[in-house]
């Protein structure tokens, strides 16, 4: 990635993680099935042995200054853990308070299903995904 590109993408997440903070969020997380999203926001990341593969991407956690993407299916985040089934309706859209998320999601650094990798044009995909998020909660 050029200098030029990871200078975008560093201010890309930073304006999103002060937006997030100002909003009071800790983590959003989304349907990506049930938002009618434009975009389906998808990182490549690499797995164990190394390879790339991709990831969706359902959700932002703001965790001490550093913007992590929750990887679909990686993460233990389940939208199912935010309502009860049967009783409520189901989210299409959950955003956690500073203090929920951290209690929730605790230290992403060492989790799987956290990542900050991606490049410009896949953070811009995320970053659109969020603002569609916002105004679907």
């Amino acid at each position: 990635m050029s200098d030029t590109n990871s200078t975008l993408l560093q201010q890309a997440k930073q304006k999103m993680a002060d937006d997030m903070k100002v909003r009071e969020i800790g983590a959003i997380v989304w349907n990506v099935a049930e938002a009618g999203f434009h975009y389906i926001p998808e990182i490549v990341v690499s797995d164990i042995e190394g390879d790339p593969k991709s990831v969706r991407i359902t959700g932002l956690y703001n965790y001490n200054g550093n913007l992590y993407a929750i990887e679909e299916g990686v993460a233990d985040v389940d939208m199912e853990r935010f309502y009860r089934r049967g009783v409520d309706v189901p989210p299409v859209v959950v955003t956690l308070s500073l203090d929920k998320a951290n209690e929730l999601l605790g230290d992403p650094e060492n989790k799987p299903g956290f990542t900050t990798a991606g490049t410009l044009e896949e953070w811009v995909a995320v970053a659109d995904c969020y603002f569609e998020a916002l105004a679907e909660d």
